[in-house]
């Protein structure tokens, strides 16, 4: 795959953005020192310490870090150049999709170890300490946003895509857009371009996880459970079982494409079995238990409980409540 080396962050003269360069010799005993005054010198506006890192033992050559980030509203957008390199920092309560441009990453969080190589893109959720390496030649670009913000599916901390898909292509398009016209743009407006960033990162994590047979089937059974137990709610519908379960509306519809019925079938379906149950052992009236399970009225209820279970409501033996 031909990896693009266009430059994320656009112009290099926005006063909101930083830019990081450093350079130094593999051989030079005093290494650390120079890299962490240096980082400290061109990173005091910012008040980001550097990263632990830890240099390959090498007697020639030189180690060299460019990275240039920019705030756009609560985002942190960044692109960095490394050579080979291992450190470990802390991301507090945030979500990082790192774009892999050019070579190769590790990741861990949580002891789950992600492998990254060119043309794929990351997207990890937060831990207290990040343990990272890349590799030699190293190119990333890579934004951090708060994670209540990011839906991820139950039990996953991190999704790999590939970055030529149409979700992945057109949420790096959105982030250059933005950080080429960030420093021109009003609050409002940058604003907009933020939650436009968080809906297409949702985009790219519903399209790659739905794929999932395993996470769909999961999914699907979630749902189902859950529904069971808030079938008196009048409030259930596709909107709350999916934020209930943290992920978007179409990541549920999605997931009972491989089911017999869709959401709302399934609530209809299961209201009108536990009405049933209820004509059988209560001396409830045909209106009220239609009433009870959120049908329009009795009409509706009847007609519906014909096309389900082929008889209507009155061939049942009545219970006695």
């Amino acid at each position: 795959m031909q990896i693009e080396e266009t430059p994320l962050l656009g112009r290099n003269d926005d006063p909101g953005r930083l830019t990081i360069d450093i350079t130094v010799p593999y051989a030079e005993v005093k290494w650390a020192q120079i890299l962490h005054s240096e980082w400290e010198r061109q990173a005091r506006d910012w008040v980001m310490p550097a990263p632990a890192l830890t240099l390959p033992r090498r007697t020639n050559g030189s180690y060299r870090i460019r990275m240039q980030m920019t705030r756009m509203a609560d985002l942190v957008v960044q692109d960095m150049y490394s050579e080979e390199v291992a450190g470990h920092c802390r991301w507090d309560d945030q979500v990082i999709a790192a774009f892999q441009l050019r070579g190769n990453s590790r990741l861990a969080v949580a002891s789950q170890m992600n492998s990254v190589g060119a043309g794929l893109v990351c997207v990890t959720r937060s831990a207290s300490t990040w343990d990272w390496e890349v590799g030699c030649g190293a190119r990333l670009a890579m934004f951090a946003l708060p994670a209540s913000e990011i839906r991820f599916p139950r039990k996953q901390r991190s999704i790999t895509a590939q970055q030529d898909s149409a979700a992945a292509r057109m949420l790096l398009a959105h982030l250059r857009s933005w950080a080429d016209v960030n420093d021109d743009l009003s609050p409002a407006a940058s604003w907009a371009a933020r939650n436009a960033a968080v809906e297409l990162l949702h985009g790219l994590l519903n399209d790659q996880v739905i794929d999932d047979a395993e996470f769909s089937a999961s999914l699907a059974r979630a749902a189902m459970e859950l529904i069971d137990n808030r079938l008196l709610d009048r409030h259930l519908d596709p909107r709350s079982v999916a934020d209930f379960l943290f992920v978007s509306t179409r990541t549920l519809h999605r997931a009972f494409a491989s089911q017999a019925t869709s959401v709302m079938g399934y609530v209809r379906e299961r209201r009108l079995d536990r009405a049933r149950m209820e004509l059988m052992s209560t001396s409830l009236t045909v209106s009220e238990v239609a009433a009870r399970w959120h049908f329009t009225d009795s009409s509706h209820f009847i007609k519906a409980y014909k096309k389900r279970f082929g008889e209507l409501p009155s061939a049942l033996p009545r219970g006695t409540g």
